[in-house]
């Protein structure tokens, strides 16, 4: 994991944070705790270089102070191992001393640096802002504003970039799938999930071409294997039938 990762997955769980506004469980909770536990796993050595080196302090206290108590238990969870990262380094003397460095804002929290990668979340941005004209209800349309569409697009970019590796390397026709899938306008209910939470990026990163694909599709997915399913059982049968005759 590198350092811009590790910025835009607490910038992402801060986010998360501060749209959950009750004690219920929502797929910003959902989101928000697996951000957490993606930077729980981060290298000591990088926690403490930027913990010691920004404001993480105070996202780390609007955690612990949540009024969503697995929001607030997370944050004291955080705070605990990064207390004990930093105290065994010996940072937490010198830490007043350090320059700090600003966590990315919206503008630079979406390059990476890497232009294939930067491209990618672009499009997966342009496909999740596709959902708030898309659905009616007033309470989806709830949730879905909730949502940042680019903070979204950078978790899922980040997960495929995770799992998969570089865009032309050899999963570049996965990433193309997820791409044409998200994107597709006969597909609107997974990027609905998406965005909202329903499914996260690690999740996403390994769904089939044929669960990624819309209603209309998996519908018929299903219709050609129960045909085949009923077809095996027909020959079956034929079989069994031959041989009680010939025995």
């Amino acid at each position: 994991m590198q350092k811009q990762e590790f910025l835009e997955l607490f910038d992402a769980a801060l986010r998360a944070a501060k749209s959950v506004k009750g004690v219920k469980n929502s797929p910003e909770v959902s989101r928000f705790v697996d951000a957490m536990n993606r930077l729980k796993e981060a290298p000591e050595s990088l926690a403490c270089d930027v913990v010691c080196t920004t404001s993480m302090g105070k996202g780390l206290r609007f955690f612990k102070d949540h009024k969503n108590p697995q929001i607030r238990s997370e944050g004291r969870l955080l705070w605990d191992l990064w207390t004990k990262i930093i105290h065994a380094s010996g940072r937490e003397k010198s830490r007043d001393r350090e320059t700090p460095v600003k966590i990315p804002t919206d503008s630079t929290m979406k390059k990476t640096g890497d232009s294939k990668r930067d491209k990618v979340r672009e499009i997966l941005q342009t496909s999740l802002a596709k959902v708030a004209t898309e659905v009616v209800d007033t309470e989806t349309k709830t949730r879905v504003t909730a949502c940042d569409p680019w903070v979204v697009a950078i978790s899922v970019e980040s997960a495929m970039f995770e799992r998969l590796g570089c865009f032309m390397g050899p999963q570049k026709a996965k990433y193309r799938s997820i791409l044409f899938n998200i994107g597709d306008s006969n597909n609107p209910d997974l990027r609905r999930k998406v965005l909202i939470g329903e499914i996260n990026g690690e999740r996403l990163v390994t769904m089939e071409r044929q669960e990624m694909g819309s209603e209309k599709i998996q519908k018929e997915v299903q219709r050609i294997k129960e045909n085949a399913r009923f077809k095996e059982e027909s020959r079956m049968k034929m079989l069994q039938s031959a041989d009680m005759i010939m025995t």
